[in-house]
């Protein structure tokens, strides 16, 4: 009985570490981001927002993006692909404590008919990508 009692504490005790080496594992800071003519400085238009399905060519694009579990001073990168080509490499950060929104901006005579690619990433590690068409006018 106590060999039983001793191998279900030490299963219990394996499990428990696991879960907390599994709760302790990489997590992405990037509650929600839309890629758009349109930049969105407030979490409740950015919610309310929708992620358009092109772009056009020569206007400037705004990456919305907010941030959650992030401390102050955080920096965030983003790279901006046209073509497969990367054209911009913008790094902001976190303006305030704990949670909330960066703004990264592309300008338009970058914005080249084809396709649109951003990655945002921390610390080299990629947080989100997306990709996107950008038509002619």
């Amino acid at each position: 009985m106590k060999l039983y009692r001793k191998s279900a504490f030490l299963l219990a005790l394996i499990i428990s570490f696991t879960f907390a080496l599994v709760g302790c594992g990489e997590s992405n800071t990037v509650s929600r981001y839309i890629i758009s003519d349109r930049q969105y400085t407030e979490k409740s238009d950015l919610e309310r927002a929708d992620q358009p399905e092109q772009l056009t060519v020569g206007k400037d694009v705004y990456a919305s993006v907010y941030f959650i579990e992030s401390p102050k001073g955080m920096e965030y990168t983003v790279k901006w692909f046209v073509n497969g080509n990367e054209v911009k490499t913008d790094k902001q950060k976190m303006p305030s404590d704990r949670e909330g929104m960066i703004v990264f901006a592309l300008e338009g005579d970058k914005v080249i008919a084809g396709t649109l690619k951003i990655e945002i990433s921390f610390g080299g590690d990629i947080l989100a990508s997306r990709e996107l068409v950008i038509a002619g006018e």
